[in-house]
């Protein structure tokens, strides 16, 4: 699958400055936090918010555990993405380069 972006190098290293970005990055970054406080609770009892005691089994732990980390990777992938694209346009103009040779 190729990737074809749009933007320049200049503009996503402007985008990575602008404050739309860094008002993304607190939202994920309170995001990854309270993934890793939910994870700090999940097997272990509790009550839920309507007051229940929950004594989760084994199955729904992992499950759980599961999704939590999913969401960690993906706030991970998404803070990321500026630097990947970065990334790719080195790529394509290195590949650029030895075409024109």
């Amino acid at each position: 699958m190729d990737k074809t972006l749009r933007s320049s190098k200049s503009e996503i290293e402007e985008f990575k400055k602008s404050f739309v970005w860094l008002d993304i990055v607190d939202e994920l970054t309170q995001l990854a936090k309270n993934a890793q406080l939910e994870y700090d609770i999940v097997g272990e009892p509790h009550v839920d918010d309507e007051g229940y005691k929950i004594v989760p089994n084994s199955s729904e732990t992992l499950i759980h555990l599961g999704d939590i980390k999913g969401r960690r990777k993906a706030v991970s992938y998404f803070l990321s993405l500026p630097d990947i694209f970065l990334q790719t346009l080195e790529i394509e103009s290195k590949e650029e380069s030895r075409n024109e040779s």
